[in-house]
């Protein structure tokens, strides 16, 4: 066991790489399937991949960020969302014992990770010089459609979610992904002017207010 976080990238790299290719023991999936890393933010996302043509994808929770009660209530809105037509959402894949969040341990890790598989959903990103009007489109429908859901969705008596407000995204105490301060690049003249963009964010946010 040691501090993760005082890792280099590389060393996280793998341990994470190990944890994802022991999580997928609890899974009824054919034993040789082929683990790829695809992306890395607070959480790590791999692609599963079998000889048939089959795949799936793997995420790994960042420690600490979401309980498992949080993850719990992420997965109950995606798959009502699914099953009332809003938008076509990622198919949550039960593991061996049933259960849809699994935990994955490493001997480097303080403690296990907790870990959802999903059924893959094929698409592609916008590329560049690609015509968007018709993307976004789609977008807006697709967002406006979400809205009218969260107004009208009976949320489960245990859901709970991160709160994202001013305070936990641009303040300076409790921001869930750290301060904008110390982002790479923002030296003295950065620091000046996005410190009086986000103090004018600040006021104007105060003055909407947070009623319903």
């Amino acid at each position: 066991m040691t501090d993760f976080d005082a890792l280099t990238h590389d060393q996280q790299l793998g341990i994470l790489q190990e944890t994802a290719e022991a999580a997928i023991a609890n899974y009824d999936l054919p034993a040789d399937v082929s683990v790829t890393m695809i992306n890395l933010s607070e959480n790590a996302t791999y692609k599963v991949a079998a000889p048939d043509g089959r795949r799936w994808a793997l995420r790994i929770h960042r420690d600490g960020y979401h309980s498992r009660t949080a993850i719990q209530s992420e997965l109950a809105w995606l798959t009502d969302l699914r099953q009332t037509g809003i938008v076509p959402t990622p198919v949550p894949v039960a593991g061996k014992d049933g259960e849809h969040i699994q935990r994955a341990g490493h001997a480097r890790l303080a403690q296990p990770r907790n870990v959802v598989l999903s059924q893959w959903e094929t698409g592609s990103e916008p590329g560049i010089g690609e015509a968007l009007a018709e993307p976004f489109e789609v977008l807006g429908e697709v967002t406006a459609r979400m809205h009218i859901h969260a107004r009208q969705w009976k949320r489960p008596s245990w859901f709970t979610r991160h709160v994202w407000d001013f305070e936990t995204s641009l303040g300076e105490e409790k921001p869930h992904w750290g301060r904008w301060r110390d982002g790479m690049g923002v030296d003295a003249a950065k620091a000046k002017l996005f410190g009086r963009t986000a103090e004018l964010i600040g006021r104007r946010l105060a003055a909407f207010g947070k009623g319903q």
